[in-house]
């Protein structure tokens, strides 16, 4: 269980909101989100760049970051695709591509090593934002290490901190760019799988009980744009545990997994099992061709 509390960290990427997010015992339940105000201050001056993150923290860069430590893989992927890995002198154990693995680690994403962060010496360390691990938070504090956190709930926070790592690294353009290309990538796979019919799927994160998708999540958000209807999506949290009763009792055509040993089939009988990677608990810049790739499996066809 305690590998499914750091999957769960990390996918919602991996990938922004914490202010309106709470746990409630093993549920991840979604409150009301930042104003529009609040994502409106983040803006450049002359001098300073200045950034509001997804905790509402408001942090002042004097240029744009050149030494960063990045704790949220998804985020070390965004950092990549702006051009800017270069930038990047800290990742996590979970940082495992080989256009990475070069870069030293400084552990996990939730409770680093501080004395590697120390020694890496970054002008800006980015964080998930979550209550599981208020000890980053208060230490890069300590510090005076600038920090901003991301976490990426719904598609909109996805490309909220792609645009937030953009103007971090001065390369809003970039940011812009690749949030449109997804946007326009998503479109286009929604008309194709609107035409065809919609396949109840489950996703599972693992865990025993098994971890699932509820709503209000960038994976719900993706199933559906795949093609898929989420059977738990009438569920009261974001990511949570399920009985093997719930997972019986509804009609499931496909249990979508990032690594099947992680679940009994016997649990979910007549449905098919897909195993498909941990790419879709990475939300990152990546998304749309994940959302293509689950289409092609649920609908056993070639997406246009």
């Amino acid at each position: 269980m305690q590998r499914q509390h750091l999957a769960i960290a990390v996918i919602l990427t991996l990938a922004t909101g914490c202010d309106n997010v709470v746990w409630e015992g093993l549920e991840l339940r979604l409150q009301p989100p930042i104003s529009p105000a609040t994502v409106e201050r983040n803006r450049s001056t002359v001098s300073n760049i200045i950034l509001v993150d997804a905790t509402g923290l408001e942090v002042t860069l004097q240029e744009p970051a050149q030494r960063i430590i990045s704790l949220v893989p998804s985020a070390t992927q965004t950092l990549r695709a702006l051009g800017v890995i270069h930038t990047v002198v800290g990742r996590t154990d979970f940082d495992i591509e080989n256009w990475v693995l070069d870069i030293p680690s400084v552990g996990g994403g939730l409770e680093p090593n501080f004395e590697d962060i120390i020694a890496l010496e970054p002008d800006l360390v980015v964080r998930f934002a979550g209550d599981q691990d208020p000890q980053t938070k208060s230490r890069l504090d300590e510090l005076e290490i600038p920090q901003i956190a991301v976490r990426p709930d719904r598609l909109t926070d996805l490309y909220a901190s792609v645009r937030l790592l953009g103007k971090a690294t001065g390369t809003e353009p970039s940011a812009d760019s690749i949030v449109a290309s997804i946007k326009n990538e998503l479109a286009d796979l929604q008309r194709w799988t609107s035409e065809k019919p919609k396949v109840h799927t489950a996703y599972i994160l693992g865990g025993s009980p098994p971890w699932v998708a509820g709503p209000n999540s960038y994976i719900d958000e993706i199933l559906a744009l795949a093609g898929g209807r989420n059977v738990f999506s009438d569920l009261g949290f974001l990511y949570g545990s399920v009985s093997p009763e719930q997972l019986r009792v509804r009609k499931i055509d496909v249990v979508l997994i990032s690594d099947r040993s992680q679940f009994d089939p016997r649990l979910t009988p007549g449905s098919r099992i897909e195993e498909i990677g941990n790419t879709l608990e990475l939300p990152g810049p990546n998304i749309a061709e994940t959302a293509r790739h689950i289409a092609r499996i649920l609908h056993d066809d070639r997406v246009r």
